[in-house]
């Protein structure tokens, strides 16, 4: 239902996830009964919303600071967005009896591309993780 919806709005399905809508200038993406919207333009994202309230019975939890057990934090001023899987791996390791191991925290690089590799994908955007 959500899906015809949304195409309704002129929102497109992305070809790598079927639950990650978007148009030219927003990023929907649906897990279950989770809507995370992604756009800079807080407008944008009011008119989805009532539109998407008008349809669908909702809560809005205003600014998300967890998706999918990732911590999401913000720095608006620096542009930096920055998941955190601690959550879910302190879990992960309390399962398997490792909560005593040591992690250690790697950074990406800087405008660091995550992208499946298919043929038709750019070699110079390509990084593995």
């Amino acid at each position: 239902m959500m899906h015809w919806f949304l195409n309704s709005l002129k929102y497109t399905q992305i070809h790598v996830n079927n639950n990650v809508f978007r148009n030219d200038i927003l990023f929907i993406t649906i897990y279950v009964d989770d809507i995370l919207i992604c756009r800079s333009d807080k407008n944008e994202i009011l008119d989805l919303k009532i539109k998407l309230s008008n349809h669908f019975e909702m809560t809005d939890c205003e600014i998300c600071k967890y998706y999918l057990k990732m911590l999401i934090t913000w720095n608006r001023t620096l542009w930096m967005l920055t998941l955190s899987q601690k959550i879910y791996f302190t879990e992960i390791f309390k399962d398997f009896s490792l909560q005593n191991i040591k992690t250690v925290i790697i950074s990406m690089k800087f405008r660091a591309y995550l992208i499946k590799i298919i043929k038709i994908a750019k070699s110079e955007l390509i990084t593995q993780y």
